[in-house]
């Protein structure tokens, strides 16, 4: 009985959820379809409280709003393959490149000459210029991330440790010395430092480097000197045993390995600040820029709106892009701190600048890479599956790359 309550409970639920994220006006001959993967219930709350926003300030557009709840990337994709894609949509920038490259992105330059409230030049140049090749634009970041370090405060203080590292040296000597065996049977509970076999997390390290996935040619460069010297240093943090993966401690990802307590530090964006502040209140944190190599550099990360060629409703989609992308859709999005904001005016206002956690994130911003690769996106897969033979399987990191290069080669765009 107890079992068919539950299932009655979670389809009522369900129904009642389908009927929210359902928002817009009445469906007419004109109604704009609009797309984004589904998060976090907070993400989508949000998302709701912003489109009834755009709603009371545009009463006259008709939308539907259709959240992807799985495997975004491959359904948008067959979306588009198939004619069917909605009018606006979510879109990462570091996949961009293919969007482009096959021209199924409508340019929004005759939107952005016509639409002079629409100020292009507040966004922060990083992350608006993600969505933007060969001179045109094809989207606008609605929101950002980059790489910092968070730290446990408590273990810090018993390692003896005063300051957070700043460099690659002090980074690896403050895992040394927060990797411990803190009940005495023998084996390391707590490590120094949590990270992942995943390459946009590598690239932090190349970055720093002075080294780059590719050149401005779409020439591979990760089979050069400043490529290998830091995937050695990154791999030889875990080889050294002062450093673990997720994997290794039964964990999820990075997060729930520093709120466990099985590390002292962690590579992470501000996604982990919620998650953090949610499931483990009781750890207290701090963060900092990524420590430096060779210069400071850590990676843009950001999320735009698109709308492709074939949109049946462009203008209205453009509008609410504008709207979403613009200062008072962008303040409603950011101001709760689970996103962070891509316009300067935006972050000011929202006091972006005065936080003490996200101030790390907005100084950031002026060493932050452009994480966006030239090459169609199977080189993603193919550089992750080559890490993980790395950390996993003990492979050579030097002759792996070797291995990887003519594999990743083949997805060059043209």
């Amino acid at each position: 009985m107890k079992k068919n309550l539950t299932v009655k409970k979670l389809a009522y639920l369900l129904l009642a959820t389908l009927l929210v994220l359902t928002i817009g006006c009445s469906e007419s001959a004109e109604t704009l379809r609009y797309t984004s993967w589904q998060s976090s219930p907070v993400e989508q709350s949000i998302i709701r409280q912003n489109l009834e926003s755009f709603k009371k300030d545009n009463p006259d557009v008709a939308f539907k709003y259709e959240p992807i709840p799985g495997n975004y990337p491959e359904k948008i994709q067959l979306m588009l393959g198939t004619h069917t894609a909605p009018d606006l949509f979510w879109l990462k920038s570091f996949t961009a490149p293919s969007f482009y490259h096959f021209d199924i992105l409508k340019p929004l330059d005759d939107y952005v000459q016509r639409d002079t409230t629409f100020d292009i030049n507040d966004f922060f140049p990083v992350f608006r210029d993600s969505y933007k090749d060969r001179g045109h634009f094809y989207g606008f970041p609605k929101d950002f991330n980059v790489y910092v370090l968070f730290y446990n405060k408590k273990m810090f203080a018993q390692a003896g440790i005063s300051a957070a590292p700043k460099n690659w040296a002090e980074l690896e000597n403050a895992a040394r010395k927060l990797t411990k065996d803190t009940n005495g049977d023998g084996k390391t509970d707590q490590y120094g430092l949590v990270i992942e076999p995943a390459i946009e997390m590598l690239m932090a390290f190349v970055y720093q480097n002075g080294g780059e996935f590719h050149d401005a040619q779409g020439n591979l460069k990760i089979n050069d000197p400043a490529f290998t010297q830091a995937l050695t240093f990154y791999h030889g943090l875990y080889e050294k045993k002062i450093a673990t993966i997720p994997s290794d401690m039964g964990a999820g990802w990075n997060g729930d390995v520093i709120g466990r307590k099985n590390a002292a530090m962690a590579i992470s964006g501000g996604w982990m600040i919620p998650y953090l502040k949610e499931a483990y209140p009781d750890i207290e944190w701090g963060v900092v820029p990524l420590p430096a190599g060779k210069k400071q550099a850590t990676l843009a990360f950001s999320t735009g709106f698109v709308i492709p060629k074939e949109a049946k409703y462009p203008d209205q989609a453009w509008t609410m892009l504008a709207y979403l992308a613009g200062k008072k859709g962008m303040a409603e999005w950011t101001k709760s701190g689970l996103a962070l904001p891509t316009r300067k005016s935006v972050a000011e206002a929202n006091g972006f600048y005065k936080d003490p956690v996200y101030k790390v994130f907005m100084e950031s911003v002026p060493f932050a890479v452009n994480f966006k690769i030239n090459y169609m996106q199977r080189w993603y897969d193919e550089s992750n599956a080559a890490l993980q033979a790395i950390f996993y399987k003990g492979k050579d990191p030097i002759l792996t790359m070797k291995e990887l290069e003519p594999r990743v080669a083949k997805y060059r765009l043209k």
